[in-house]
């Protein structure tokens, strides 16, 4: 009570009213036993002990932190050479290591610059390597912890370093997307102004359409709106005869939040492009920029029956994000699910199932599109059913009729929507893992996925799982080890044969998405 730092969580019990200051506490406690004890191995044993476990993160950062240089070179390479559990794959010791440089320890450059080269420089290089190598959760890891060293010791460093690798073979500006990822690293660490001018200098490069569209892109993720920003991307969406271009620089402008009407005007006139590209993501960017005008509203309903997929679901989006599910739009779909046309009763299913309201009638509206004679819209309905969330069992039993529909797209809506459903009785997983023998591949996907979702790690289960790792299909075999990923977390007997798998497809250009798998296994479960 007095210094206000617990409180009473129950009776005869207290706790610290912020995790910080329990984290705060701990790392000092644990520095204090190493110096009454003079023996720096305390902490060492500590790093070894709970290195990689969620709870203790935080108290290792900070108690690596309040070392004197030479300790906190000690300690960082304990950590670097820790040799983890998969740590080949992983790079959990790597990543952490990383971590404690975005700590920025002081003098650590000048005690260890071994040290910190060797630890920015394998950073570098999993930066640099594919995603098929390492896995998206690794790289975005990598990406993040880079970012995390602007205004420490290391900025300077790490980014000449990505300079020097990420300019290798660009002397033609072929490896485009790797010199505009450099640009956003520059733009992250202390550089932005710099690179927004490269990149406005990029959007003028009238031979090379791809370099005008990653440079748009580019400018969309580092969030300067400026009127010189704005101005270059308009010019882009109105003039640029490449639909690429305009298409990048429609989704640049949503991103920016620059809702001027000029900005929305544009928008709307390539809501009339003959790319359904630049169509789709310019209803996604009014989406974004917020202005519920009635001609927005109106130019967004038009969409809805846009004669491309892509586009209906954008307008669909954009509807929702500008919060017009409102009953005249509501009564307009219904009535186009009666519609003597099939592709219109498919798109108004499709945007009932986008604009979120779950009413009686709009569920029962939906659950007669699961009869309908086209496939089509039953597909779409099956899916709007998924996405409003209604798991009754009326709901769960069309479904389940669906997965014996005789269209391979229907069943795979339906079993994509019993996976977010989340219904696990026994008849919706015998169903699910009979459509893991379906005849056709993304059958397969969808049953594994929805089985990976629903939760249930019984030994039938994982051992139809396995199977699928063995299918002819890849991206089967891709979907199987993730729902295994996602099973694995509450189930001991998935991890040994995940890595199996791993270690059977390590040459292979699968192995990133196993890895993947592994991520969630190992670091979900700590």
């Amino acid at each position: 009570k007095r210094t206000g730092l617990l409180n009473e969580q129950g009776q005869d019990c207290y706790g610290f009213v912020h995790k910080t200051f329990q984290e705060y506490l701990c790392a000092q406690e644990i520095n204090y036993q190493a110096e009454n004890e003079y023996d720096f191995g305390i902490i060492l044993n500590h790093i070894r002990e709970h290195l990689h476990d969620s709870h203790w993160r935080e108290v290792l950062l900070l108690l690596i932190a309040q070392q004197k240089p030479k300790n906190a070179a000690k300690a960082i390479r304990a950590v670097l050479t820790n040799n983890s559990n998969y740590e080949q794959w992983l790079h959990r010791d790597l990543l952490f290591a990383g971590n404690c440089l975005a700590e920025d320890p002081k003098n650590l450059r000048s005690t260890d610059s071994d040290l910190v080269e060797e630890i920015l420089e394998r950073l570098v290089e999993v930066e640099v390597s594919s995603k098929e190598e390492v896995g998206d959760n690794i790289r975005e890891q990598v990406y993040q912890i880079i970012c995390s060293l602007y205004e420490t010791d290391f900025e300077t460093q790490v980014l000449e370093l990505l300079k020097e690798r990420l300019a290798v073979g660009h002397a033609t500006r072929t490896d485009l997307i790797d010199e505009t990822r450099l640009l956003k690293y520059r733009a992250e660490l202390g550089e932005k102004d710099q690179a927004i001018r490269i990149l406005l200098a990029l959007l003028k490069d009238d031979d090379n359409s791809v370099v005008r569209r990653e440079a748009a892109y580019a400018l969309g993720k580092l969030g300067n709106s400026s009127e010189t920003v704005i101005n270059a991307l308009l010019g882009k969406l109105i003039d640029d005869d490449n639909s690429f271009v305009r298409t990048i620089a429609a989704y640049a402008l949503g991103k920016l939040g620059n809702s001027s009407e000029t900005v929305v005007n544009a928008l709307l006139a390539r809501l009339m492009d003959y790319n359904s590209d630049v169509r789709g993501i310019a209803a996604y960017a009014l989406g974004e920029l917020g202005n519920s005008s009635e001609t927005v509203i109106n130019a967004l309903l038009a969409g809805l029956q846009d004669d491309d997929s892509s586009v209906r679901q954008s307008a669909s989006y954009a509807l929702r994000q500008l919060c017009n599910s409102s009953e005249t739009v509501i009564n307009v779909l219904l009535a186009r699910l009666m519609d003597d046309k099939s592709d219109v009763r498919g798109r108004a299913a499709e945007a009932l199932g986008q604009l979120g309201n779950s009413s009686e009638t709009v569920i029962n509206a939906l659950l007669a599109g699961l009869q309908d004679d086209n496939s089509y819209v039953r597909w779409r309905a099956a899916e709007a059913l998924g996405n409003l969330g209604n798991s009754s069992e009326t709901v769960i039993n069309a479904l389940l009729a669906r997965l014996m529909d005789d269209k391979s797209d229907v069943r795979v809506s339906a079993a994509d929507t019993l996976g977010i459903l989340g219904n696990s009785s026994e008849t919706v997983v015998n169903t699910l893992l009979a459509g893991l023998q379906d005849d056709k591949s993304d059958v397969r996907v969808s049953a594994a996925d929805a089985l990976g979702n629903l939760g249930n790690s019984s030994e039938t289960v994982i051992n139809a799982l396995l199977a699928l790792l063995m299918d002819d299909d890849s991206f089967v075999r891709i979907r199987a080890a993730k729902a295994l990923g996602n099973l694995g977390k509450t189930s001991n007997h998935v991890l040994p044969t995940v890595i199996e798998w791993i270690e059977q497809q390590q040459d292979s250009q699968y192995v990133g998405s196993g890895i993947d798998a592994l991520w969630d296994l190992v670091v979900g479960r700590e």
